[in-house]
């Protein structure tokens, strides 16, 4: 005979599951189990798990075994963030199935995820005290705009050894990689000339709370007693002679830049001042809190590639577009370099974080502010028009609205501020844990007590549709407070809506990563890499060329399509070719021309020599 008791225990379970099992999602579904269901510790190493998804337009967890399975390392990311309920996620793919992430035979693996070019380093962005959920993802596509390297990302919902942890943004690890910073590689054997110049990513940042051992392991102090970290490689993979020079060379960009004429001084001979602009500009419009001080990227190119400190990708702006109150976070006016220099040690006291002195040199040059401007008005006259930024944000509330429903009643945060102290409500019943705003917690974490945490929100409203368009009305208060500062009028209709950017991905599949495995996706039976991709530098007309093979070496190493001047004569670099042209702030083409693949110089017509322009490619903007 039956258990009564066993049957009436079996059918609540059962009950209980049924609605989990009968919810659909318009969002991929992401289905994560670590290794015997093991709990994730804040701070500990990845552990093994299961991961897999679902993106067929409509998912359930009932179809969960039909997912593609991905072999995975999982930990707790962040340093603030990990003390939130929701927690972000680092991913590391894995070759195999492990029971012991450190076995040797448990090694990285690029593949696909989510259809984005193939990689092994993953980023589970679980937006929490941004109520929007959207911060990241419009940081990341205005900067993507401007025609440089930024994380892709794609939206999703996740669930976590059987709870659902709500909405997700899948994000590209920043590291060098050809789909990703698109740098050199430094090989174990580069030690000396050309070859240990590079490459190497870098960031300014917090570390293990920038205590002296946690540093030494990460990175180095610089001259000026910046918090400067090896991201990729990491210090641990690299030899003497590597972590020598680059901290020679960021102590040389600190001796150089950090006074006098940043453009006579031999500091933009050192630093790529083009690109500061677009990411100081790009520092401005977000009025990131955080800037300059933590989750500062920068990387650098072997010197026969260029070799100058770019500054970038972008990273981290939950606290960004008025999020916060802090160095003039919650205000539409105001510039983010001097704000956040004077602050004087980040608020409270803690002088190792700081803006360095190079970087505010750099913001107080007349010719960089000039170049400033200019960008300004062609980012605004195209790619950054409010029209373009309007539509982007309109995608993200259809393509959330179901998503964001769910994501609310398991993190029911709307209407109050949220932070550090914030508790679980699935784990104990108290989502707040304490008052409904200010910087400082109180009571929280279900457990009683004080906690000594943060309250992150500078405006709580009650929806999410609320919080969306509070965000539109702050970025249309702040773009339009730097137009008046840089005398610009945005003009009715955007030049351009797009920046000339690498979407074909499988340009990248031959070697994306720094890992050796090449892996293809576990879902697609053959190479998805066409036969155009693989025969794009074969053409019958490169055997023509013989300066072919120095284009290919250089494609492979720098940005596919770019455009220098000097004075009057323009050098364009076209992965593909075609109608180059020229155009006014308001559409007007002011000079075309047909030009092939690969790189060609010629002279502009005197008629623009003086006026503002828009370079474009195939209609889609090129940048400098």
């Amino acid at each position: 005979m039956f258990n009564k008791s066993k049957i009436f225990f079996f059918c609540i379970v059962l009950a209980m599951a049924l609605p989990i099992f009968a919810q659909s999602y318009d969002l991929p579904l992401v289905i994560v189990n670590t290794q015997n269901r093991q709990a994730l510790q804040k701070g500990a190493d990845k552990i093994p798990a299961t991961m897999r998804i679902l993106d067929n337009g409509t998912n359930s967890v009932a179809d969960s075994s039909k997912g593609e399975k991905y072999n995975i390392g999982i930990k707790i990311r962040g340093q603030t963030s990990a003390d939130f309920p929701k927690k972000g996620y680092g991913i590391e793919l894995k070759a195999r199935s492990c029971t012991n992430i450190a076995d040797t035979a448990c090694h990285d693996t690029s593949l696909k995820v989510l259809g984005m070019p193939k990689n092994a380093d993953w980023v589970f962005h679980g937006p929490y005290v941004d109520k929007t959920l959207i911060r990241n993802a419009l940081a990341y596509w205005l900067y993507q705009r401007t025609g440089r390297y930024s994380s892709r990302f794609k939206f999703f919902e996740l669930y976590l050894n059987g709870q659902y942890k709500g909405v997700y943004l899948l994000l590209e690890k920043i590291k060098r990689a050809k789909a990703r910073v698109h740098i050199a590689k430094l090989k174990d054997e580069d030690i000396s000339g050309d070859d240990v110049t590079g490459g190497y990513v870098l960031s300014i940042d917090k570390v293990d709370n920038n205590s002296t051992q946690g540093l030494d392991k990460e990175g180095f102090k610089s001259k000026d007693g910046s918090p400067v970290v090896m991201r990729s490689p990491k210090k641990e993979n690299t030899n003497k002679q590597q972590q020598q020079y680059i901290q020679n060379f960021f102590n040389k960009i600190e001796s150089t830049c950090d006074n006098g004429d940043v453009m006579s001084n031999g500091c933009s001979d050192i630093l790529d001042i083009e690109a500061a602009v677009d990411y100081v500009i790009h520092e401005d419009v977000t009025n990131n809190t955080d800037a300059y001080i933590c989750s500062f990227y920068m990387f650098k190119n072997k010197d026969s590639k260029g070799g100058k400190l770019q500054l970038g990708a972008p990273w981290d702006f939950n606290l960004a577009f008025g999020a916060y109150q802090r160095v003039g976070g919650e205000k539409a006016d105001g510039w983010r370099i001097p704000q956040s220099a004077n602050d004087g040690g980040f608020a409270f006291g803690m002088n190792e974080w700081f803006v360095a002195k190079w970087i505010q040199n750099l913001w107080r040059n007349n010719t960089f502010q000039q170049k400033y401007k200019e960008r300004w008005a062609e980012l605004r006259s195209g790619v950054w028009h409010t029209k373009n930024i309007d539509k982007f944000i309109d995608s993200l509330k259809t393509v959330l609205k179901n998503a964001a429903n769910r994501n609310f009643e398991r993190w029911p945060n709307l209407g109050q501020s949220s932070g550090t102290c914030d508790a679980d409500p699935m784990e104990s019943g108290n989502n707040n844990g304490g008052n409904n705003g200010g910087m400082w917690g109180g009571w929280g974490g279900g457990m009683g007590g004080f906690c000594m945490g943060m309250k992150m929100n500078y405006y709580n409203e009650p929806t999410w549709d609320a919080e969306i368009e509070h965000l539109r009305k702050y970025v249309k208060q702040r773009f339009a407070w730097i137009d008046q500062q840089m005398s610009f009028s945005e003009p009715a209709s955007p030049v351009v809506t797009e920046a000339l950017i690498i979407d074909d991905w499988n340009y990248y599949d031959k070697d994306d990563d720094d890992n050796p495995t090449t892996s293809t996706n576990p879902s697609s039976s053959s190479s998805n890499t066409s036969s155009s991709s693989r025969s794009r530098f074969s053409t019958s007309s490169s055997s023509s060329n013989p300066g072919i093979a120095a284009i290919r070496d250089h494609l492979e190493i720098t940005r596919l399509n770019f455009y220098t001047l000097n004075e009057n004569r323009i050098t364009v670099q076209s992965e593909r070719g075609g109608m180059f042209r020229l155009m006014d702030f308001n559409g007007n083409v002011l000079f075309e021309k047909q030009i092939n693949a690969g790189m060609q110089s010629f002279h502009i017509p005197r008629a623009t020599r003086n006026q503002h322009w828009i370079a474009t490619l195939n209609g889609k903007m090129i940048s400098r």
